[in-house]
């Protein structure tokens, strides 16, 4: 039994993804549910990681997992690896998000802040309070997080391109605001 391919043969693989594209789970579960316990115990382990954002980690992991191989994206090869790399990388993003949204909150803190306040224009700081929840997320990751837009919409599993019309409407929509209240 090859451990590196979670004991499958490459006709039982190649049985896995079809059976996954007729929507039966059975043997999938099967194979990776085991995989899926010593995976969570790997990112505990070697990031030390809470359960809880290790099992998100790997449960994106195992549904992402799960899409390739039945959008014919993944081939039969050292798929133990791949999969505990996935979830690693899952964990990681989780983990980068989660510091955004901290530096989020700080940085808003900052805006608050006496002095840091009398130098932000007046009709800034309330076009800011007026701006949805999504264009301070993106705007905040893209200018003060010093995150391309190209990751930002890997994050988002959008198109650059979405994102990047996404920001253009949210500076658009600032500028409004400021105008309004100005």
């Amino acid at each position: 039994m090859e451990r590196k391919n979670f004991g499958l043969t490459e006709a039982s693989f190649g049985q896995m993804v079809l059976n996954l594209k007729a929507n039966d789970t059975r043997f999938f579960q099967q194979v990776f549910l085991v995989q899926f316990k010593e995976t969570l115990n790997y990112v505990k382990r070697e990031y030390g990681a809470n359960h809880e954002d290790a099992y998100d980690a790997t449960m994106d992991a195992l549904l992402e997992f799960r899409k390739r191989f039945v959008d014919g994206k993944l081939q039969y090869g050292n798929l133990r690896f791949l999969f505990t790399k996935m979830s690693t990388q899952m964990y990681l993003r989780n983990k980068k998000r989660q510091q955004l949204t901290h530096e989020d909150l700080e940085t808003l803190r900052e805006i608050a802040d006496d002095h840091v306040e009398a130098q932000v224009p007046k009709s800034f700081r309330m076009a800011w309070r007026s701006l949805g929840a999504n264009c301070k997320q993106l705007l905040t990751q893209h200018y003060y997080g010093a995150m391309q837009l190209t990751e930002i919409a890997r994050e988002l599993s959008k198109s650059p391109a979405t994102v990047r019309k996404q920001k253009e409407r949210c500076i658009k929509k600032i500028k409004d605001l400021m105008l309004e209240t100005s």
